[in-house]
């Protein structure tokens, strides 16, 4: 099994949660950019850059790019020198970023490591899912719309009451499509297909058959 994957896909797609799961499984650790930048924002010690992109972020700014490979890099490489794998979750946004990623993985001589899963999704199908998914008012946990989960009364995961997103209106959605969607992907996975890196599995299949795919291409 290789000890760098990545995972890319739409919103919606569930890239998050297969992530998740697999590194729970196989012991990776899961690095997810927005965790690393909520623990940035309690950090004490971070630096007067760091507090400056921070403020900025929290004004509506997005994050620097310097930032973001800056907390994921050196996250990888504490994981990596511990002989624990990492899986990327929502690291890589843009081709650029995929490039800079894939330079520095070469400088450290990881590159033979990497796997890049794209967890596909249609445009309409993300649409479907987004405004449709609600999340845990207790606990934050994020319930997808599936056949499994769309008659959930409560949360399964601490009991709370279950609300619909804010930011999950239709318009909001379909804005967050033509930023992040496929057209957004195409480049990135053209990119890791031209290093004979990428694999694709079907998002829209259950949480476990996209769960039990990924595991057939990662050994």
């Amino acid at each position: 099994m290789r000890k760098i994957l990545i995972f890319i896909g739409p919103p919606g797609s569930g890239k998050g949660t297969q992530a998740k799961l697999l590194a729970q499984k196989y012991g990776f650790k899961h690095i997810s950019t927005g965790d690393l930048l909520r623990a940035l924002a309690q950090d004490t010690n971070a630096s007067e850059p760091q507090k400056q992109a921070l403020e900025e972020m929290k004004a509506g700014k997005l994050v620097p790019d310097w930032l973001i490979y800056e907390l994921a890099f050196a996250a990888i490489k504490s994981s990596l020198e511990k002989g624990v794998g990492v899986v990327l979750d929502g690291a890589i946004r843009n081709l650029e970023q995929a490039q800079k990623y894939e330079e520095y993985f070469e400088q450290n001589g990881w590159q033979e490591e990497v796997l890049t899963i794209e967890v596909a999704l249609s445009d309409d199908e993300i649409l479907n899912r987004l405004t449709k998914r609600r999340i845990c008012k207790n606990c934050g946990e994020i319930i997808p719309y599936l056949a499994t989960t769309k008659d959930l009364s409560a949360c399964p995961k601490c009991g709370g009451e279950l609300i619909y997103r804010q930011d999950d209106k239709p318009e909001i959605i379909e804005a967050r499509i033509k930023e992040q969607g496929n057209a957004t992907i195409l480049p990135i996975a053209d990119y890791y297909k031209d290093l004979n890196v990428l694999e694709i599995v079907d998002g829209q299949q259950t949480i476990e058959d996209v769960f039990s795919q990924i595991e057939k291409i990662i050994l």
